[in-house]
Formats: structure tokens, sequence, C-alpha cells
């Protein structure tokens, strides 16, 4: 994202120079090296204005470069426009699968709680139904010995009916989770 941006920066950057260069005046290079700079119908060589000095060739000559130099200009005015819309396009893409890879994210992560809920709820039950299982026989095994007065009995099954109401909680949140 950064060298793209990067990127970005470097192309604009560009673009602003060669506007702030470009201005009114253009320059233009020969062939033979001679440096002019045109200004309307102007034609100046160092500082100096030879428009009239000039034969009719050298004038095209001039216009030309001119023309060939402010086409090259333009088409790389045009190439910088395409890139930074293709950086632009590409950023949109780039923020679209982020939000798309969040949201994934997000919902695995629902998932995966779901499951450890799911095997908590398992955890619970067998835990608290292995106790009301033990519990219970105890007091038939009591029961049937006769070791245990009948308020004992009236205390066991009394916690034996509270484990079993535990117990169907714990089968209620599983079913939840089924």
């Amino acid at each position: 994202m950064k060298t793209i941006k990067t990127y970005q920066l470097i192309f604009s950057t560009f673009l602003i120079f060669s506007v702030f260069t470009c201005g009114n005046s253009k320059r233009v290079i020969t062939d033979e090296g001679k440096v002019y700079n045109i200004d309307g119908n102007t034609i100046e060589r160092n500082g100096k204005d030879v428009t009239n000095k000039l034969d009719p060739s050298e004038i095209e000559t001039i216009e030309n470069s001119l023309e060939e130099k402010e086409k090259v200009q333009e088409a790389e005015q045009q190439k910088i426009k395409e890139i930074n819309k293709a950086i632009e396009e590409q950023e949109k893409i780039e923020t679209k699968a982020k939000e798309k890879q969040d949201e994934l994210k997000s919902n695995l992560k629902d998932i995966q709680d779901r499951i450890e809920e799911r095997q908590e709820a398992r955890d619970d039950y067998a835990k608290i139904k292995a106790k009301y299982d033990q519990a219970k026989k105890e007091l038939i095994s009591s029961k049937e010995k006769g070791k245990l007065s009948s308020i004992e009995i009236k205390e066991r099954e009394a916690d034996l009916k509270k484990l079993e109401v535990k117990v169907e909680k714990a089968k209620i949140r599983l079913e939840k989770y089924q």
C-alpha cells in the first residue's frame, strides 16, 4: 500500500513540475543543440529576439520540434492520468479485499466461539449428569440397606431434585447448540 502511495506521489509531483515548467514560454532544443524560447509568435535565443533573423526552414524546424515535444508531453500527461486512475482502482480493490478479509475473520471467530460454547455445554452436561446419576445410585443403595432416616432420605431426595433441575438446564443449553 505504501509503495502505491509513493508511486502516486512521484507521478503527481512530476505532473505538477511539468505544468510549471511548460507555462507560457516554451523551450525547444534543435538537433544542432541550439536552445530557443518561444513565447507566442516570438522566438528568442540567449534572451534576444531572433524571430526575424531565422529563415523559414529554421522556423519550421523549431515549430515541428515544439509540436513533437508537446505531443510527447501530452502523451506523458495522459499516461500519468491513466496510472493514477489505475492506482486509485487498485486501492479500492485492496480496501474491499481488506473489508472482506475482516468479515471472514469475524465469521471464523464466531464459529470458533460457538464450537467452544458447544463443547463447554457438553462437558457441563456430562459432569452434572454423572453427579446426578451417582447421587441417585447412592440414595437407592442407602434406602435398600436402610441406613438413612426418613429425614435424611427427604433431604437427599431434595438435593437429587435440585441436581435433576440442573441436568435439565444443562440439557436445554446443550440442545441449543445442536
